[in-house]
């Protein structure tokens, strides 16, 4: 890592207090203008080991980056990105695999995964993947990945079906038979629905249970960081809230005197130390050595039902206590308020984890 280095003796609380403050102090800037800079930082190694080129830290590190990149109301795929990494870094090393790490992780590649299907729950993978790989020597891909995170990304780590077995495929953006259909979303960023025609799958990076266990697990992770990138924007907007209401003055005070308005900004506090208390709980039993798929699943939905329920909420009252501005484009609420409603239903909202989550616990 350039400006960060994880493996000095400090205890891993230090370590993460140093990140939050270079997090802080990066984003405060223009680094969002050049993704070679998060490579450059760091940012998108974080969960890749080291002997895999990466920084060889844990999940609570790169949650940090997260919830700097929430409370900053920044756009970029961060989350996704590193999603795609934890699932390389999770097969086998083999040049195929390397050749699309390397280059993701320093910030010359944009790389996404591309394997939900239009229906679906918008979490749990599919039984059988919506792309299917045919033929023997020169391989075919066809069908449609719904709901890929950007339509910018150099190439797409597609989820391709093989009679039955899953198989991870590279595709270039730019290639016979893909197609990119980008649709806007409510923040302004833009989405894709990749469209495969009987495109060539020259680059077929693995198959097997190894695909499936590494989905699951880069998964579960990125629902874990996008709590955290919610997590943050829930801090913004509180941040934001209680400054107006220490400045709009009524009556000749304050508005935040008076007493119905301050019991709703404590309650606000409130959803926002309970998120703040959950996130870390679930980040511990993520990163825990002993952790298996299942522990991992329990602690990721445990985080994004909090964090997508007390976004939403938040933003909510953060509108109704700004007034008229808050639904202005001018102000800056409006855009933590829009990004809100697009990650609190990514990779599942609320109500789908859970549910998920006492489904689990029951069986």
């Amino acid at each position: 890592m350039a400006e960060l280095t994880l493996d000095s003796t400090a205890g891993q609380d230090d370590l993460l207090h140093e990140l939050a403050a270079v997090v802080r102090a990066a984003l405060a800037g223009e680094v969002g203008k050049d993704w070679r800079r998060y490579g450059e930082l760091g940012w998108l190694s974080l969960l890749v080991p080291e002997h895999r080129g990466g920084a060889g830290a844990d999940e609570r590190a790169a949650a940090v980056v997260a919830r700097g990149m929430g409370r900053a109301c920044r756009h970029d795929p961060y989350v996704a990105t590193v999603m795609a990494a934890r699932c390389l870094a999770e097969l086998p090393a083999s040049p195929g695999v390397d050749a699309r790490l390397r280059p993701l992780i320093d910030g010359s590649l944009r790389a996404v995964l591309a394997w939900q299907s239009e229906s679906g729950d918008g979490y749990e993978p599919p039984s059988s993947s919506p792309v299917l790989l045919t033929g023997g020597a020169e391989p075919r891909l066809s069908g449609t990945a719904w709901w890929v995170p950007t339509a910018d990304a150099d190439t797409y780590l597609v989820v391709a079906d093989r009679d039955g077995v899953p198989v991870l495929v590279a595709v270039e953006q730019v290639g016979d038979g893909v197609r990119v259909v980008p649709t806007g979303a409510a923040d302004g960023t833009t989405w894709a629905r990749l469209e495969l025609r009987d495109a060539p799958a020259a680059d077929v990076l693995a198959s097997g249970d190894q695909v499936a266990q590494a989905l699951r697990t880069a998964v579960h992770t990125g629902a874990l960081l996008c709590a955290a990138e919610l997590l943050g924007l829930v801090d913004r907007m509180l941040e934001l809230t209680v400054e107006y209401l220490s400045n709009r003055r009524q009556f000749g005070r304050p508005i935040g005197s008076f007493q119905v308005l301050r019991h709703r900004a404590v309650d606000m506090w409130l959803q926002q130390r309970l998120t703040d208390a959950a996130l870390d709980s679930a980040l511990r039993r993520f990163g825990a050595p002993n952790a298996d798929l299942t522990t991992r699943a329990l602690a990721a939905s445990s985080a994004k039902a909090r964090a997508s329920a007390t976004a939403l909420r938040v933003a909510g009252e953060a509108v109704q206590l700004h007034g008229a501005i808050g639904f202005t484009e001018e102000h800056e609420l409006g855009r933590y308020v829009n990004r809100v409603l697009v990650l609190a239903a990514w990779l599942g909202n609320a109500r789908v984890h859970a549910r998920r989550y006492d489904r689990m616990v029951a069986s």
